[in-house]
């Protein structure tokens, strides 16, 4: 028998996540309500989320800010855990939200969790002495906003909490879908920099390219221990050198003369 003092409603916002919302939905059997909120797919995510609750909705907007707070303010529980396609709850996970929920403080508003990276079959742990990625993912209703940055970030007013278990993250499964998303992301990248920083000489010479990418390397391979995590490690570490690479490319040619 599962002894809950407070419910919990799962949202996940999709858009042609196929290939990963069965394993993500799946791993939510034990929420009070499950809500998704789908921004436009076209490969069989619907289908798939429908399969797993009568609560999918279309949301017309480009504005992750807009689509989030719309989607968190769907939930009826008395916690929020926001849930991406391409991630899972792991049963202890599960269970340590089941307890810290039996007994949490009136003050405290959200808890973040570490999240995990699954890439061929392998976890990617934190380099040694690195804190995980933690992200706020578990929130209070009525206690909760959503940031107006590029990465509509949630927050809390209050107290927040930590959990220990981590949530599993597998955003891509191949090498090519690796690569491909690494090009997108240092695009983007791009973009914000040149937003944030204006055009600036010193991201147009070849120079300092060279040396931020050298950087890149010698912090992915040396410091976060790339080079000893075997050729799956060795594979992300070369990924995120492109992506400063890139990155930094991209920038010289949208700004030069």
């Amino acid at each position: 028998m599962t002894y809950k003092s407070q419910t919990v409603s799962a949202i996940v916002i999709t858009e042609n996540n196929a290939t990963t919302l069965e394993k993500a939905l799946s791993s939510l059997h034990w929420v009070d309500d499950l809500v998704v909120f789908d921004r436009g797919s076209t490969d069989g995510t619907l289908t798939i989320a429908r399969g797993f609750t009568e609560k999918v909705y279309f949301h017309p907007s480009r504005n992750l800010t807009m689509v989030r707070r719309d989607a968190l303010s769907t939930g009826s529980c008395d916690w929020l855990l926001l849930v991406e396609p391409d991630e899972w709850v792991e049963e202890m996970l599960r269970h340590e939200i089941d307890g810290v929920l039996l007994n949490t403080p009136a003050n405290l508003n959200g808890y973040t969790l570490p999240r995990q990276l699954r890439f061929q079959s392998q976890w990617l742990s934190a380099p040694v002495g690195e804190e995980p990625n933690r992200l706020l993912r578990l929130v209070r209703k009525n206690h909760w906003e959503v940031g107006e940055d590029w990465a509509a970030t949630l927050k809390v007013g209050g107290d927040v909490g930590k959990l220990d278990r981590p949530m599993g993250y597998a955003p891509y499964k191949t090498v090519e879908e690796l690569f491909n998303e690494i090009n997108g992301q240092s695009t983007l990248s791009a973009y914000r920099h040149l937003e944030t920083h204006g055009v600036s000489s010193k991201d147009q010479g070849t120079f300092g390219l060279m040396v931020k990418t050298k950087l890149a390397a010698w912090r992915e391979f040396i410091f976060k221990g790339g080079i000893f995590k075997g050729i799956t490690g060795q594979t992300l570490a070369m990924a995120n050198t492109v992506e400063v690479f890139l990155k930094y490319a991209k920038i010289r040619a949208l700004t030069k003369k």
